[in-house]
């Protein structure tokens, strides 16, 4: 299954308990047209870039600790660390 912004939708926004998600749209960015969602909880969150072109940005913060949890830039070609980092996203979601 493709993983962009509509996968996010159907297999990662229904799970989110106590996120605030917004889907934002930029028609030119670097790598093509820009599909943004960010999400927010109080003790966490970030983004994912998903890009016209294929690649992926990922960012997640804890609030509360002040620290990095993920954060990834992965081009067109990468599907398996796409992947991985995506299923990685998931788990500190819950």
């Amino acid at each position: 299954m493709m993983k962009d912004v509509n996968w996010f939708k159907k297999e990662v926004e229904p799970g989110l308990k106590g996120y605030e998600v917004k889907y934002k749209f930029f028609e030119k960015g670097d790598f093509g047209s820009l599909n943004q969602v960010e999400f927010n909880s109080e003790s966490q969150g970030g983004e994912i870039d998903f890009w016209s072109t294929g690649w992926l940005g990922i960012h997640l913060v804890d609030y509360e600790k002040g620290e990095e949890l993920l954060k990834g830039f992965l081009d067109p070609h990468q599907e398996k660390e796409k992947e991985q980092i995506l299923k990685k996203l998931q788990e500190l979601l819950k």
